[in-house]
């Protein structure tokens, strides 16, 4: 086949699943605020947008989602900025449910900026769990959560600073 029957072949594909009106095949975007209480640096507050898709079925999301929080003080006259990126599944347990109760798990890259020492951005792990309260019919959905970070950040003094620590996140859904 060549590649140009394999370019019309997948479009078509894509074409073909996006116009299906099933359940299964709503996306969510979403906005939260968020509070990240840290090991080694202080808790800030902060938000996050992010963007969820089905995989297979409506129980099983893909679900990526960037945070933006305040700096947190780390002593010595420094701050740090952190900017975590995850991507991860959620598990929905009842999808088509007033009230969804879900896990959720995946990989955070978190990006790090620093006034004075020196800090390397690092790769990290999430899990957690959450709750969804369908509004409007199920277009807006309130969602609570409570995730588990794991991450510990090299400085170029050869210590660590641990990030991991618990954070709570709460905003809106769009679901369509």
């Amino acid at each position: 086949m060549t590649t140009k029957r394999v370019k019309i072949l997948f479009l078509g594909l894509l074409f073909f699943i996006l116009s299906c009106s099933s359940q299964a095949l709503a996306i969510d975007l979403y906005g939260f605020g968020s509070y990240w209480d840290k090991n080694d640096v202080d808790g800030t507050w902060g938000g996050g947008i992010g963007l969820s898709l089905p995989l297979f079925t409506e129980h099983l999301r893909l679900d990526g989602r960037a945070y933006f929080f305040g700096s947190s003080d780390l002593g010595f006259g420094d701050n740090l900025t952190l900017t975590p990126l995850d991507l991860g599944l959620q598990v929905h347990i009842l999808p088509a449910a007033k009230l969804d109760p879900y896990i959720l798990g995946g990989v955070s890259y978190i990006y790090v900026d620093s006034n004075r020492i020196g800090v390397d951005s690092d790769f990290g792990a999430y899990f957690g769990g959450g709750l969804e309260l369908a509004l409007m019919e199920s277009i807006l959905k309130l969602f609570g959560e409570i995730v588990y970070r794991t991450s510990t950040l090299d400085t170029r003094f050869d210590t660590n600073i641990d990030v991991s620590g618990t954070t709570a996140n709460i905003g809106l859904k769009l679901h369509f």
